[in-house]
């Protein structure tokens, strides 16, 4: 069992992947004042660490995150409540991190096991890459005490499932298991809970092997790729192309393969079924 008074976030970089894992399981990792406090202190160290070449954001014991902070919310109630310019000004600030860490300019994977719901659903949608493992939990929970969805569901999950199938899942909020998760496309791969962390690793290790300049460019235009029109998704492309063919990490694959050189980065092809 994590120890509770460890950080509510702690973060690690192993041979350059930093690893932020959720310390809370027993309160299903919610976004406590102390937790977005240390949400925010990885983000920095991370952001300031040109060694880190990806992410990977893990719960401990079994759980990813809840989400919302609930009991603070039945706190805030019993006192009286807060004004609706509060908790805009609340959800602003949630918006700020949630935000850096959707635009990290490096890989970013989240390793769901166990509950992801509200909130917590919406921060592993901020990732670039879903592993779960079989009993990962989905839910856009938020109909059930009558708020609107956030952490950003809103823009992901219409992109990731379609419209109608959003609509549902935030309109029912019902729980959807690994197996029809990774038939959405909300998860990529299911793994054993046992692997999950070195699946997670193994796959962030790869990617620090990209060149890490063309992977931040295709992450930013892809993110807004459903927002930009043709046109500007071209011009976009041809200018990142000249920034990239302009890297050292360019220059030495050409000459690798000029060379008939084994290539720095090379993903393996996944075994036929």
């Amino acid at each position: 069992m994590s120890n509770e008074r460890s950080p509510a976030i702690s973060l690690s970089v192993e041979n350059g992947v930093a690893v932020m894992s959720m310390n809370r399981p027993r309160q299903r990792n919610p976004f406590t004042e102390e937790f977005i406090a240390d949400f925010r202190r990885c983000l920095d160290a991370i952001e300031a660490d040109a060694q880190v070449g990806a992410v990977v954001l893990i719960g401990a014991d079994g759980v990813f995150s809840a989400g919302g902070d609930v009991k603070g919310m039945v706190e805030r109630i019993e006192q009286g409540g807060a004004s609706a310019a509060d908790i805009r000004r609340r959800m602003y600030g949630l918006h700020e991190w949630i935000q850096r860490f959707r635009t990290l300019e490096r890989p970013v994977i989240a390793a769901v096991d166990g509950p992801a719901f509200g909130g917590g659903l919406g921060l592993a949608l901020m990732a670039d890459f879903v592993l779960c493992t079989p009993r990962a939990q989905f839910c856009a929970v938020f109909a059930r005490i009558g708020l609107v969805p956030d952490v950003g569901l809103f823009y992901t999950l219409p992109r990731m499932v379609g419209l109608q199938r959003a609509k549902e899942l935030m309109a029912t909020a019902r729980v959807v298991d690994a197996d029809e998760a990774r038939a959405l496309g909300l998860v990529m791969e299911i793994h054993p809970a046992e692997a999950l962390r070195s699946a997670a690793l193994e796959m962030a290790g790869r990617l620090c092997e990209a060149n890490p300049v063309a992977f931040a460019i295709t992450k930013r235009l892809t993110n807004q790729s459903f927002d930009m029109d043709v046109n500007a998704l071209i011009e976009a492309e041809a200018a990142a192309q000249g920034i990239c063919m302009a890297t050292g990490y360019h220059a030495d694959a050409v000459r690798r393969f000029r060379d008939k050189q084994p290539l720095r980065f090379v993903w393996p092809q996944p075994p036929r079924t």
